[in-house]
């Protein structure tokens, strides 16, 4: 079994970017999104199939989530959050 790898980028910024004011360094557009991620192993009953990956993704201010099978799926669904 292949160990699971997830990578993503980065955009830096500084927190003068973040500001709206510099004088107060907060942005009324800034939000911190906190999300949690489950997977578990999905054992098949048929010899001749593999076990599968499976997991759920959900976006804890808004409780939204997603099922997934694809790790893409994971990145997708919080990218969705940090278009707003």
């Amino acid at each position: 079994m292949e160990p699971l790898t997830l990578t993503s980028e980065v955009e830096e910024f500084t927190l003068s970017e973040m500001a709206s004011d510099p004088s107060d360094g907060i942005n009324s557009k800034f939000t911190i999104h906190s999300f949690v991620i489950r997977m578990w192993l999905e054992q098949s009953d048929e010899k001749a199939r593999p076990a599968i990956w499976r997991g759920r993704i959900m976006h804890i201010p808004s409780s939204e989530h997603q099922h997934f099978t694809d790790l893409k799926i994971i990145a997708a669904f919080i990218q969705s959050y940090l278009k707003e």
